[in-house]
């Protein structure tokens, strides 16, 4: 469907060429943002915001390549900082994204990749291991992107010949912590990572320790604390 939410048709003039897309965005961007539009079996309509959402996810995905620890002298990758939820979030991407291609879930799976992405993002500097698992994640979606950063990790041959389809592990599913959105009088400022089972006085512990939250917090009066251990907590104040 065209942006127009019509059938493309030359008499309407709302055809999108693919090659006028490619021009613009990359061949990666148009085939990851084919499978980002929606459900396989439901008619979806183009959007260019929803192109240049993908194009700024890709290039995300090209920045993380500065923060990637470089291998040592013998080859091996120089290790970085344990971060027990990164690998609880590789694992369950590993396992969602292999769900979702069997189950021809694309759309889902690429919003997952994001969550992934933004997350490493955030890191000083990003496992090697960490980031040549998800190229091999992202490869179907994005082969050019994939191919070239699976050669400059050193690795010989093609990724879609040599490359070994990770698998996750369930004990490594479950984080330490969960990032828990918390709202004053029903609008969300903020969110602070605590731990799931976190009582509702360490959240609010942990409230008053965030500057930006903490004076939400002193801005009046709580009148009433609603609380959903891992999900949400909203304070009422006045």
């Amino acid at each position: 469907m065209a942006e127009d939410g019509r059938k493309m048709s030359k008499r309407r003039g709302n055809v999108v060429n693919p090659d006028d897309v490619i021009a613009e965005y990359g061949a990666d961007a148009f085939r990851t943002y084919e499978m980002f539009m929606g459900p396989f079996d439901q008619s979806i309509s183009r959007n260019t915001n929803g192109m240049k959402g993908v194009k700024k996810f890709l290039d995300k995905v090209v920045a993380l390549w500065d923060k990637v620890s470089p291998p040592s002298e013998q080859g091996v990758a120089t290790p970085c900082p344990n971060d027990t939820n990164i690998e609880s979030l590789l694992h369950q991407t590993i396992k969602k994204t292999t769900e979702d291609i069997d189950a021809f879930r694309f759309n889902t799976t690429v919003a997952q990749f994001m969550i992934l992405v933004n997350k490493l993002s955030e890191l000083e500097t990003v496992s090697r291991e960490v980031f040549q698992t998800f190229i091999i994640l992202l490869a179907p979606f994005a082969p050019h992107l994939a191919e070239e950063f699976w050669s400059l990790l050193g690795n010989e041959f093609s990724i879609f010949t040599k490359a070994k389809w990770p698998t996750w592990d369930e004990k490594k599913l479950i984080s330490d912590t969960v990032t828990l959105a918390i709202q004053f009088n029903g609008k969300v400022r903020g969110t602070i990572e605590v731990s799931p089972t976190a009582s509702e006085a360490e959240v609010l512990e942990l409230i008053k320790s965030e500057t930006k939250l903490a004076a939400y917090l002193a801005s009046g009066e709580v009148k009433k604390v609603i609380y959903v251990p891992g999900k949400i907590m909203n304070v009422v104040v006045g």
